[in-house]
């Protein structure tokens, strides 16, 4: 709950005058059974028609206040939490960008989804609705069992009784909820999980005629989440019934009391009956506002812990101005498992200010991790790595970033201008450096015969243009960034051979004197590299210039007989 009041702190001012404005309109709604006894008692009564009119003026004006309080609360409780809901949702999605990736891969994208989705909204719709429960509950249950008390202590105490019935029925309900919302947001989570799974492989699903397999996992995870959800509402839902039959009951025993009390003793009026209904009724109320808060807070409680977690989860927090360093890479004894068996084992390998390595391997060999452990994204590794000299374990993570520029192997394309994407790499370029970079990168044709040049619109993911043309934009992303060190992940796939030799061409002028890391699948893209590093299933088994793998390292003359001798 700490958690939850820090976040509201921002709103104080605001929630306290909606705190404000519901005791009005509670206080106004609390005034109108009095002057209701007045009006049967002094008006109906009495045939006194000015008393009745003066009394229905003045619940009218009543009427009226606490309609206007209500409706300026409901403005405000919208725009409220549609900015915590909104700041709240900022903050989670800045703090997952920080967040290494043990700790993002601790709790997932999908949990990450229903957590920054539905447990966002429960926070944002307890916390507008807080005001009306701190006010409301003690205005309606004190005030109305205190005004009932002054109307007739007998009927007063009837009402009373059912009050530790409905809280004992409120107990016992709320501590069986609680694990069922629980258990239903892990099935949230686990939906997610497995939607986002079909998405990415639906074609693979039917291709192997996977799609009963896969509808069979929905099912699974569909029921479970249903009946925890059915459960938890069936429970939630037996309180309101319950709770009225027990104030309806007592409604019909303070009418029968009171109408015995008035035929047998006179001593007590219509009006008092009629009032002591009406404070019942707000009684009840409050008994059922309390009711609901208690029943909601399970819920509200699992919420919380599981937003709470992610602002708890470890962050690589990284200065916005590093020191670039000079483009001397050493590795050595590099051991990295994500969990099971390694995906790097006992590796070692250098790289010289102004070399160009190749790193040569099969799907699988390892190659991927490399690049995010020279990257810094990972720290729970076995062995050392230096950047000019520097250990990983003690450099500034912010050195490393501005050391190094990478194409990764996605092609990352966002939405916007071909411009911004490439300036990704130096917001600070000026178009002629953006366009520099676009000529080396052999894509500076394509968008210059677009009619808007480089304000050529490109969909996310990077829809509307070709897998070549990504990886282009991506490369020219990369070497518009000044830095020591530049890693090409597999970034010439999708190329053809000529485009590949251009670019290269173009490449090892513009980056002459700096370091460059090509990892490829390609042999003639590995075979033109000053050193040659080859791996296996995470390990090294082979280093040298072309020629010299070609005579000392089967796996490498393998890769070269299936590639180029092969197709001969």
């Amino acid at each position: 709950m700490k958690f939850f009041f820090g976040r509201l702190r921002p709103y104080r001012g605001r929630l306290a005058l909606m705190g404000c404005l519901e005791f009005v309109s509670a206080v106004c709604t609390l005034l109108l059974p009095y002057f209701m006894t007045s009006i049967v008692d002094e008006g109906i009564r009495l045939q006194d028609m000015r008393a009745i009119a003066v009394y229905a003026a003045i619940m009218a004006a009543l009427s009226i206040v606490s309609l206007a309080a209500a409706a300026i609360v409901a403005k405000e409780s919208a725009q409220v939490g549609a900015s915590l809901a909104a700041e709240l949702q900022k903050d989670i999605f800045r703090k997952v960008n920080s967040l290494t990736f043990e700790a993002y891969a601790s709790v997932g994208t999908s949990s990450f989804l229903t957590r920054q989705t539905q447990d966002v909204d429960i926070f944002r719709d307890v916390a507008t609705s807080m005001a009306y429960f701190v006010v409301n509950i003690p205005v309606f249950f004190i005030g109305g069992g205190v005004l009932a008390f002054l109307a007739d202590w007998t009927l007063a105490l009837i009402m009373l009784a059912a009050i530790p019935v409905i809280l004992l029925l409120v107990s016992v309900i709320s501590r069986r909820v609680g694990p069922l919302w629980e258990l239903t947001d892990k099935m949230f989570d686990k939906q997610n999980a497995i939607v986002r799974e079909r998405l990415a492989g639906i074609r693979v699903i039917r291709a192997f005629d996977k799609e009963n397999f896969e509808h069979d996992r929905v099912s699974r995870a569909t029921n479970v989440m249903s009946d925890a959800i059915v459960k938890a509402n069936i429970m939630s839902g037996l309180l309101n019934p319950c709770c009225l039959f027990l104030i309806n009951a007592v409604t019909v025993a303070i009418v029968a009391v009171g109408a015995m009390k008035m035929t047998a003793q006179g001593m007590l009026s219509a009006g008092d009956v009629v009032a002591s209904m009406q404070y019942t009724a707000l009684m009840a109320n409050g008994v059922l506002n309390i009711s609901w808060l208690l029943v909601w807070f399970p819920e509200l409680r699992v919420s919380l812990r599981r937003i709470a977690e992610i602002f708890s989860l470890e962050s690589a927090e990284i200065g916005q101005n590093g020191k670039k360093r000079r483009g001397r890479l050493e590795v050595r004894g590099l051991t990295f498992s994500y969990g099971g068996a390694p995906a790097l084992e006992g590796v070692d390998f250098s790289l010289d200010e102004g070399e160009i390595v190749g790193i040569i391997g099969g799907t699988g060999a390892g190659k991927t991790t490399l690049v995010k452990l020279l990257l810094g994204f990972y720290e729970n590794y076995e062995g050392e790595l230096f950047l000019d000299g520097v250990s990983y374990r003690s450099a500034d993570k912010a050195d490393l970033r501005a050391s190094i520029a990478v194409a990764l192997q996605k092609s990352m394309i966002f939405e916007g201008t071909a411009a911004s994407n490439i300036k990704m790499g130096n917001a600070a370029a000026s178009d002629e450096e953006m366009r520099r970079a676009a000529q080396i990168a052999q894509i500076d044709d394509f968008f210059s015969a677009q009619k808007d040049g480089y304000d050529h619109r490109l969909s996310q993911m990077g829809t509307n243009i070709s897998g070549g043309q990504k990886q282009r934009v991506n490369i020219a992303r990369t070497i518009l960034k000044d830095a020591s060190v530049y890693i090409f992940d597999d970034s010439f796939s999708a190329l053809d051979f000529l485009t590949e030799s251009r670019l290269r061409r173009a490449l090892n002028g513009y980056l002459a004197g700096r370091s460059q890391i090509v990892i490829t699948q390609r042999i003639s893209t590995a075979m033109h590299c000053d050193r040659i590093y080859v791996l296996d299933q995470g390990k090294l088994v082979g280093t040298g210039t072309h020629g010299q793998l070609l005579s000392s390292c089967p796996v490498y003359r393998e890769i070269y007989d299936s590639q180029l001798r092969g197709g001969l």
